[in-house]
């Protein structure tokens, strides 16, 4: 019975059609969840009353709303209608075909130009396919809850570089894929393995050299009583200063944020100048008036800062790597197992012995593997949400569990966070656990000090 299925192009059609819709309707199930919650949630709750006004209350849960209603939308024509319509008429196979057509060079008659040309043609094709959706969220949603506003050059300069970064990243892992497949064959997946823990090392070294110029400028800390303070703290951990740095980003509507990464002499743990209060300015003049009071006090900066040294103290950039590399090699050893199966691509729309690398690529990692993706997605955020338990139980044991709560409460305020989320919702998308348990879980902390 599985060999009849294996080898029989029109049901794995169908079993392909089958992943699709009913992977994209449990992520609408647990959207709708979701959506429930929120409309039930008409009040502000009384943990956030001090720090978020009813005005503000309602925009965000509004926003939160056309968000969900969006995505909702966007899944089931984009994502589920037009994915089975591709599936069924052979939308891939076309493609194929249209870009062996502008082949029109000799020189270009081979799998690595063509290849390029169709992945060109179909990131063209997937961003059309985004602009409806693009263009509501940004000036119909957006527009819901105030932000500070952006630029109109800065957003299509913004525009222009993704566009020109991804089109070279692009080319380059189409051209390393397609070499490694056909110089490695069933060994490939060996190959692909290698080349991803040479990229992780070289994105952890270079990580501190993309921070500064995409996200905005390293500057020293202002306040000297809060310097004072993180010294102390970071010296009673045995953490080094001197790899705290204050980032001064460039768009004011970046969420407050820090956090920590590297290891050994590259660890750093980064604070977003958007986190201290007043941005950290001693001249509160150069700062716009939707800025004034936002941000932590300076004990509560360092809470947060004693969170992140939970997350070195634990070794969680380790234990990350070290799960994701165990996630890695799993999801390359299935790809092999699935890709150079002919009735694959003849489900597709391909004519028998035609397996053009990059559509193999597409189809097992787009359609295969998702049910696989989407348990160890669960997983693997089961583990991020502990590291942030066990990080907050750090910062408790270091004295700083009613500090840490008092920022994490103006901290969902400041980023326009909605408060409350469905739990399963939060069980299959959320790396952090939600507000409403880690406050529990540090209360249950200070209690137990006490």
């Amino acid at each position: 019975m599985f060999a009849l299925i294996w080898n029989d192009p029109d049901r794995i059609l169908f079993i392909l059609l089958g992943i699709l819709i009913v992977d994209n309707l449990w992520s609408i199930y647990l959207m709708l969840r979701e959506i429930l919650i929120v409309h039930r949630v008409t009040e502000v709750p009384d943990l956030l009353r001090p720090y978020l006004s009813r005005e503000l209350f309602d925009s965000m849960r509004t926003y939160k709303l056309h968000k969900s209603w969006l995505f909702i939308g966007n899944t089931l024509f984009m994502v589920v209608f037009c994915g089975c319509l591709e599936l069924y008429f052979g939308f891939y196979a076309f493609v194929w075909n249209l870009a062996n057509m502008m082949a029109f060079a000799k020189w270009m008659q081979h799998e690595l130009v063509i290849s390029i040309i169709f992945a060109c043609i179909l990131n063209v094709y997937l961003v059309i396919k985004s602009v409806p959706g693009r263009f509501y969220e940004k000036y119909c949603i957006t527009s819901l809850v105030k932000r500070h506003p952006q630029k109109w050059y800065v957003y299509i300069l913004g525009f222009l570089l993704d566009t020109i970064l991804s089109f070279a990243l692009l080319v380059i892992m189409v051209v390393l894929f397609i070499y490694i497949v056909k110089y490695l064959g069933q060994y490939a997946f060996l190959g692909l393995y290698a080349l991803a823990m040479l990229l992780t090392v070289f994105i952890i070294l270079m990580l501190p050299y993309f921070i500064d110029p995409f996200v905005g400028k390293r500057v020293p800390l202002q306040n000297e009583s809060l310097k004072a303070e993180l010294e102390r703290l970071t010296a009673r951990v045995g953490f080094p200063m001197q790899q705290v740095h204050i980032i001064r980003v460039r768009d004011p509507s970046t969420g407050s944020n820090a956090f920590f990464y590297g290891s050994c002499c590259l660890k750093r743990i980064v604070i977003f100048d958007t986190l201290l209060y007043n941005r950290g300015l001693q001249n509160h003049v150069q700062l716009p008036a939707e800025e004034m009071g936002k941000g932590l006090r300076d004990p509560q900066v360092v809470a947060v800062v004693a969170h992140e040294l939970g997350h070195w103290k634990y070794g969680h950039f380790y234990k990350a790597i070290i799960m994701f590399k165990t996630h890695l090699l799993l999801t390359l050893f299935l790809f092999s197992l699935f890709f150079p199966h002919g009735p694959l691509y003849q489900a597709v729309g391909f004519e028998c012995g035609l397996q053009p690398t990059i559509v193999g690529f597409l189809i097992v990692f787009g359609y295969v593997l998702a049910p696989y993706f989407t348990l160890s997605n669960v997983l693997m955020l089961s583990v991020t949400r502990q590291f942030e338990y066990q990080a907050d139980k750090f910062a408790s044991q270091l004295g700083h569990a009613g500090n840490l709560r008092l920022a994490l409460l103006k901290l969902y305020a400041d980023n326009l966070s909605f408060p409350i989320s469905d739990e399963c919702y939060s069980i299959w998308h959320h790396t952090h656990p939600t507000m409403l348990h880690r406050l529990a879980r540090l209360d249950e902390h200070e209690a137990n000090r006490n």
